[in-house]
């Protein structure tokens, strides 16, 4: 029973966690696909802006029709004003620091979407008050939602929903799956809606790319030999442990040994920053020989706590810990701590949030159906059953690191019209970066 409890914690948790999927880092330019002009529920015609009222829809095509892959990002340029206004609530069923972080960032980008913000509504861990919350918030005429239940809730929120052809809904921390198994099943079943978010076997290989780039920049003349590897994991959660199969990969393709690679499992300790430090620490005092150190952080917490170890072993200078997420590194940063922990993968909240609630209000204006948004994004093994083609769009990440993090960070304030980050936009443009991933992985074709 803990290890089952643990699990949902775990998963509830997945996303921290705030960070990325495309390999080698930043995207730079918006996806080159054009589907089918579409409008309506059903994807029909292909007409072209109306002179009077401008662009048909937000970030269409030249030629006015829509483009259902950048249809659920926010445009400036687009009159969101000249659409019925819906009521959008994010429920969750734990909350805490990350969820709060997102239901601010749904907060800022409603009424951007002239949408009513009708509240961050929490379970405190009970399912059954999930589901409660969720007539509740539909009975009072709440048409948008996202939502953050427990992954094995999913069916009965479909179940619910389904009675309910008016609304509709996008997940945020974990795909959102049926709960089946069998042969050529992936992990928590098939599909039964979009998903927002990232690929955690190359969330590791990210990370990783990063700490080999540190080691062979600071200390090349070092053999791998002498080099231990910490991950930070929690494995009965399989999307946070793919993180280590990643991690394991490119360590090994960069000559370190398996045999230096370790992984502290905080299952017993405790996904916290003591847990961490409990889980790590007996590694790191254990192999005094290994006096340089990589660490693949996890999430923000554990990258914290394996910093401190190492420094209570006297080996921040010779260890680098770098994190799919960032938070943290950057208040520590703020705060002019600098330690081991060096580096993220980061996604900023607002860039998160975007296209999750730009793909409910495209659902409730009729311009797209959970079965035609992102048409770029649909896994061709891995799209749902019965004819469903539910996408999977993969967010853009970025490097952070202390000599740039804050433009970086500025520079989503400026995309999202936000003001989340105390920093100057000075020498800042809109085309430094994009909020869309540029490539699509080549798994999503059929081989």
């Amino acid at each position: 029973m803990k290890k089952i409890l643990a699990l949902v914690l775990a998963l509830l948790m997945v996303a921290s966690l705030c960070a990325c999927a495309k390999d080698g880092g930043s995207s730079t330019s918006q996806p080159t696909s054009q589907p089918a002009a579409q409008s309506g529920s059903s994807g029909g015609s292909s007409a072209a802006a109306p002179a009077a009222s401008g662009k048909a829809y937000p970030n269409c095509n030249p030629d006015g029709s829509i483009n259902l892959d950048t249809v659920a990002h926010y445009d400036a340029e687009y009159d969101y004003t000249q659409n019925e206004k819906f009521k959008v609530a994010y429920l969750v069923q734990q909350s805490g620091p990350l969820y709060q972080q997102s239901a601010d960032a749904y907060e800022h980008w409603a009424p951007l979407f002239n949408m009513e913000w009708a509240g961050f509504i929490s379970a405190n861990g009970d399912s059954d008050m999930f589901l409660t919350n969720l007539q509740t918030a539909i009975d009072q005429g709440v048409r948008g939602f996202i939502l953050d239940p427990d992954g094995t809730l999913f069916p009965s929120v479909l179940a619910k929903l389904s009675q309910y052809p008016d609304v509709f809904w996008m997940s945020q921390m974990s795909a959102p799956r049926d709960g089946e198994a069998g042969d050529g099943i992936l992990l928590g079943g098939n599909m039964i809606n979009n998903y927002v978010g990232f690929d955690n076997v190359e969330a590791g290989r990210q990370v990783t790319r990063r700490l080999v780039q540190w080691k062979n920049e600071t200390y090349p003349d070092v053999p791998w030999s002498e080099v231990g590897f910490l991950m930070m994991d929690y494995t009965v959660s399989p999307p946070l442990d793919e993180r280590r199969i990643g991690s394991l990969e490119v360590f090994l393709e960069a000559g370190g040994l398996e045999e230096n690679f370790f992984v502290a499992d905080t299952v017993s300790t405790g996904m916290t920053m003591q847990g961490g430090k409990d889980a790590a620490g007996p590694i790191v005092s254990s192999n005094s020989k290994i006096k340089y150190w990589l660490c693949n952080g996890l999430f923000d917490d554990m990258a914290q706590a394996a910093a401190s170890i190492f420094d209570q072993q006297g080996l921040t200078d010779t260890s680098c810990v770098c994190v799919f997420g960032g938070s943290a590194l950057q208040m520590q940063w703020d705060a002019g701590q600098q330690d081991a922990f060096r580096y993220a993968v980061f996604t900023a909240q607002n860039l998160y949030a975007e296209p999750i609630i730009g793909a409910v209000y495209a659902f409730l204006n009729g311009w797209a159906t959970p079965d035609s948004i992102w048409p770029s994004w649909v896994k061709w093994d891995d799209h749902g059953t019965d004819g469903h083609t539910y996408s999977q769009l993969r967010l853009p990440t970025e490097p952070l690191e202390y000599e740039t993090y804050k433009h970086y960070l500025e520079w989503t304030d400026m995309y999202a019209h936000a003001d989340a980050y105390p920093y100057s936009q000075d020498g800042i443009s809109l085309d430094d970066f994009s909020p869309f991933v540029s490539d699509v992985p080549a798994d999503y074709k059929k081989p």
